[in-house]
C-alpha cells in the first residue's frame, strides 16, 4: 500500500469533519474529497498525488456488486458534468477517499446490502480492462476524462469556501498517530460569510478494512 489504513482513516475523517460542519453532502462531494485528499498527500507525504476525474466502477461483493459513477451512451462508457467520479492517483496507485461512503451510495440506490465503510486504495496496474471483467470484490473500472476534470478544476478555483476548506485541511491535519486538535477555530472568508466564525470538530470515521 502507498498510505497505511491509519493514514487513510485520517485523511478521510479530516474532510469529512470539514464537510459536515459547512452542510457540504459529502455523499455528493467526490470531487472535494480527491482535491483536499491530493493535497495533504504532498503536503505531509511529499507524494506526487493528482485528482482524477472520470467514470468509474467498483465491485463491492456479492450483495451490492458492482457500483458505477457514469453513464453508458449508444454502448460507450462516459462521464459527464452530472454523471461522473473522482479518486486520486499516485505513484502508480488509485485512492478513493470517498470510499467509506459507499455504503450511503449503495442505499441511496435503492440496494438492500450490507456494505462496509472500507478504504479503496489499489495499484492501478491492477484496473479491470471493461465492465464486464468486474467479477469478484475489490475489482475496479477506471475511464478518465481529463477534459472533464479541467472544467471541475476550474469552477472549483472560482469558488472561495471550497478553496479555503481545502487550506483549513491541509493546515489542520496531522499524522497519525498524533491527535487531532479539535475542535478547530474557523473564521470564514468571502463575500457572504466574511467574519463569520465556527468550531469545526473533528470526528474520527471507523473504517476498519479495504476493498
Amino acid at each position: 500500500m502507498l498510505i497505511t489504513l491509519p493514514d487513510y482513516r485520517r485523511i478521510y475523517s479530516t474532510i469529512h469533519s470539514l464537510l459536515v460542519a459547512d452542510a457540504v453532502d459529502s455523499h455528493e462531494a467526490n470531487f472535494l474529497f480527491s482535491v483536499y485528499g491530493a493535497q495533504i498527500l504532498k503536503r505531509h507525504y511529499g507524494i506526487a498525488a493528482q485528482p482524477v476525474v472520470g467514470f468509474a466502477a467498483y465491485h463491492l461483493g456479492l450483495q451490492a456488486k458492482v457500483l458505477a459513477f457514469g453513464e453508458s451512451q449508444g454502448g460507450r462508457l462516459e462521464s459527464n458534468d452530472s454523471q461522473h467520479h473522482a479518486w486520486v492517483e499516485a505513484d502508480g496507485w488509485l485512492i478513493d477517499f470517498m470510499a467509506p461512503l459507499f455504503p450511503v451510495l449503495v442505499k441511496r440506490a435503492g440496494q438492500d446490502a450490507k456494505i462496509e465503510p472500507w478504504m479503496m486504495q489499489k495499484p492501478i496496474a491492477k484496473a479491470k480492462k471493461s465492465l464486464t471483467e468486474l467479477q469478484h470484490q475489490g475489482d475496479f473500472f477506471v475511464l478518465e476524462n481529463d477534459t472533464l476534470a479541467s472544467q471541475k478544476m476550474s469552477e472549483l478555483v472560482t469558488q472561495k469556501a471550497h478553496i479555503q476548506r481545502g487550506k483549513l485541511a491541509v493546515d489542520w491535519f496531522v499524522k497519525a498517530p498524533k491527535k487531532m486538535p479539535s475542535p478547530l477555530n474557523v473564521t470564514y472568508e468571502g463575500a457572504q460569510d466574511a467574519g463569520k466564525k465556527k468550531l469545526v470538530a473533528y470526528k474520527s470515521f471507523l473504517v476498519s478494512g479495504a476493498w
